[in-house]
């Protein structure tokens, strides 16, 4: 049953988006969009998602456990794109025991990378959204400024709070916290905000293919906001998910149907995407790579 949850709750959120969005108007919205403009647009950030994501990767796990090249990490992260078509928390827990099993690292000390990563994220979320948001007007744009202000003051006293007990505990998994430094949270900030950058330009290029025209603070404001919503593990590959976020948040600047039908088109593109990478990648993920046995502590 628990394997079926994200596929009954995608269907739920699913039916009650199109209770309330006409179907037909959606198909028709779907039939008369720039397929070519959004296919052209769509198809080198790929490549860009995963060449950013895998340098961030490589530095971190670099920076506080063992090297980890370029090369290595974008294939074990390419490889974790098939688990990233049911969930971002699957893929990222298949890239840590991968990553386990290659440095012969314990899982809870990669854990704590990762929730230091995860905080990190979620901070950029908060900032680029808030930023964004400033330019929003109406009740929307207020909402969202109050929702993201409380998400920057949440995770910043989580980050605080995990810090002090970092300091006072020999606990595994606060080993990264231990080692922060205010430059390493600066750096993958910086990292998180030319992900969400590169996100924020395709939907910039693809909006327009289906007649939606959103202004780029606005953009920088929904883009990173509607992302964490989706990855959100309740449902299979943000379906549902995702196409409830978009109409709330680019319901200024369009028709229910016409957001409703690019929300499915960018979902589904992110999927077809991936996938090649992920079965071209696969056998390095397999593998878990060859045993490394040089690891250097945090400085």
């Amino acid at each position: 049953m628990r394997k079926l949850a994200p596929w009954l709750v995608a269907a739920l959120l699913l039916g009650v988006v199109f209770l309330r969005v006409d179907f037909a108007a959606t198909a028709h919205a779907l039939a008369a969009a720039d397929w070519p403009r959004f296919v052209l647009s769509a198809l080198p950030f790929a490549g860009i998602w995963l060449a950013i994501d895998a340098m961030a990767l490589s530095r971190l796990i670099s920076r506080f456990h063992a090297p980890v090249d370029f090369r290595t990490m974008l294939k074990l992260r390419g490889g974790t794109y098939l688990f990233l078509v049911v969930s971002y928390d699957a893929a990222q827990a298949a890239l840590a025991l991968a990553l386990s099993r290659r440095l012969r690292l314990p899982l809870l000390t990669l854990g704590g990378t990762f929730l230091f990563y995860y905080a990190i994220d979620f901070a950029t979320i908060a900032g680029l959204g808030s930023l964004g948001a400033l330019a929003l007007g109406g009740p929307h744009g207020g909402a969202l400024r109050l929702v993201l202000a409380a998400l920057l003051v949440l995770v910043a006293g989580a980050f605080a709070a995990g810090v002090w007990l970092a300091r006072r505990s020999g606990a595994r998994i606060l080993d990264t916290l231990r080692a922060v430094r205010p430059r390493d949270v600066a750096e993958w900030m910086g990292w998180r905000c030319l992900f969400y950058a590169s996100f924020v330009a395709f939907a910039a290029l693809t909006l327009p293919a289906f007649g939606i025209h959103v202004p780029l603070p606005a953009l920088v404001a929904c883009v990173p906001v509607s992302l964490s919503v989706a990855a959100l593990p309740i449902t299979i590959s943000g379906l549902g998910s995702a196409q409830v976020a978009m109409l709330a948040l680019y319901g200024a600047f369009a028709n229910q149907a016409t957001i409703l039908a690019y929300s499915l088109a960018h979902s589904v593109t992110l999927v077809v995407l991936r996938l090649p990478i992920g079965l071209a990648c696969w056998p390095a993920l397999a593998a878990l790579g060859e045993p490394q046995l040089s690891r250097r502590s945090p400085t």
